[in-house]
């Protein structure tokens, strides 16, 4: 390599570098923008359906409220068109709850139109084909289980969220089986709904068209009371990372001063990307399916001095619950079902426990109960005897019926005990009531031959409570 050939090497080198230093800058800016975009925009769908959700389900349980009523059975069967429209027509109207109530008779046919500009409306007047979609799948539901159906549809030409329910009265029972009426409430999405859900997220120009329509914005399907798309909400999203990558593109061109405003378009993402985290952190101790603590959240919370000074004074309890047959359960009718069970069993614990006590869902169908308390014993009693009554109320998915039996182990706190070992100890108790499938929790004592051994296989608890 000669003395001329040398600089022109490196400076080639140095030059193809440059080159490569400067496509790698400009790529990750591009990179990195367009990530901003994406999650912002992804913040917005979510921000966007919980509003959407929220006002769908609010109709619904505004109808489900005005239908599980015995005066509005009674007045809508007797056609009092005064008291009707006191009780339920401009009361309700009114009050803001619904911009259109709508009353259908036994016979299917519209009885009183009430809305929010006029007291009330002719049902000559109103066009009912935006409704039939929630009729027909209220038809397919029993009257007696007072279900409500809801989602988007589109009444007289605009679109809103739309509640229908049988109006049931508490002695359907004894109706043996006579035809019902219909309530169905409406509230529009109005221009300025659509603005409420702009200024929680920036972005502009709210619409909503028809499901076929063609969108190059960002948009959410909005789905009638079958679950199907009816309609898109769109909108122009608010894009914080085109306008960052606008402002520091030309910097760029000067190498310093376009490595400085990566650096400060870097920090000020994964700023936000840290507040992302910590939030991820906190979801990270909760159980996604059922909102109560993992495991994760058990560790942290054994973490606690006062827990732990509980353990050591006896002033704590355990109650193990695991959910019998719930394997069948799954393998019959499928995880939605089953997936339905555990969110219906956290429910229960959850109302069963008392302030100061604690839910844990150490994984599949096995959950804890932590009880605090000067007394544990008598507290966990009491605790399971609410668990097991609230077990035999049935559970409805869909069109299936079915009941959630538990198998309930308790065990106490004593001086000088580990955790492990306390667990252990509800563990087999729970599994000693499991095999007598008795109806009460069982209380784990010296004698009862149940292993309170932490490391001991479960297999082999399961053999030495089979041995008695």
């Amino acid at each position: 390599m000669t003395a001329t050939t040398r600089p022109r090497l490196i400076f080639g080198k140095l030059f193809l570098l440059g080159i490569v230093a400067v496509g790698m800058i400009i790529t990750s800016v591009i990179w990195l923008t367009a990530r901003i975009d994406q999650v912002e925009q992804e913040n917005d769908i979510n921000i966007v359906q919980l509003m959407v959700t929220e006002r769908v389900s609010h109709m619904q349980n505004s109808a489900s409220d005005y239908a599980n009523w015995n005066l509005a059975y009674e007045i809508v069967m007797e056609n009092d068109v005064d008291s009707i429209l006191e009780n339920i027509g401009s009361g309700a109207v009114d009050g803001g709850l619904f911009d259109n109530i709508v009353l259908i008779d036994v016979e299917g046919n519209i009885l009183h139109v009430f809305d929010a500009a006029e007291e009330t409306t002719t049902p000559e007047q109103f066009d009912r084909t935006g409704i039939e979609p929630f009729l027909s799948q209220l038809r397919t539901t029993k009257p007696g289980d007072k279900i409500a159906v809801s989602g988007i549809g589109r009444i007289n030409g605009q679109y809103g969220a739309v509640g229908a329910a049988w109006i049931t009265p508490d002695y359907y029972s004894n109706l043996n089986g006579a035809p019902l009426p219909i309530i169905v409430g409406i509230r529009m999405m109005t221009d300025d709904a659509l603005e409420a859900i702009a200024q929680l997220t920036l972005g502009t120009e709210y619409a909503i068209t028809p499901i076929n329509a063609d969108s190059t914005e960002a948009h959410l399907d909005l789905v009638g009371p079958q679950g199907t798309p009816v309609a898109k909400l769109v909108w122009q999203p608010h894009r914080p990372g085109a306008a960052l990558r606008e402002e520091i593109l030309p910097g760029i061109l000067l190498v310093c001063f376009g490595i400085f405003a990566i650096c400060i378009s870097a920090a000020r993402y994964f700023h936000q990307q840290s507040k992302a985290l910590d939030q991820a952190m906190t979801i990270a101790s909760t159980d996604q399916l059922t909102g109560l603590l993992n495991r994760s959240g058990l560790h942290e919370l054994l973490r606690s001095t006062d827990l732990r000074a509980r353990i050591d004074h006896g002033h704590l309890a355990i109650i193990y619950v695991d959910v019998n047959h719930f394997k069948k359960l799954n393998d019959d009718y499928g995880h939605k079902v089953g997936d339905h069970a555990l969110s219906v069993t956290a429910d229960r614990l959850r109302e069963a426990v008392r302030k100061g006590d604690h839910v844990v869902r150490l994984g599949g169908d096995e959950f804890i109960c932590i009880i605090r308390d000067h007394a544990p014993e008598t507290a966990a009693k009491s605790v399971s005897d609410h668990i097991l009554t609230s077990c035999m109320t049935p559970v409805s998915f869909a069109e299936l019926e079915f009941n959630i039996s538990l198998s309930l182990g308790i065990a106490v706190a004593e001086r000088g005990l580990t955790w492990e070992t306390l667990l252990a100890r509800a563990d087999g108790a729970m599994y000693q009531a499991k095999r007598k499938k008795q109806k009460s929790a069982e209380i784990y004592t010296i004698d009862s031959g149940v292993s309170g051994d932490p490391n001991l296989p479960r297999s082999l608890k399961r053999s030495l409570a089979g041995r008695h």
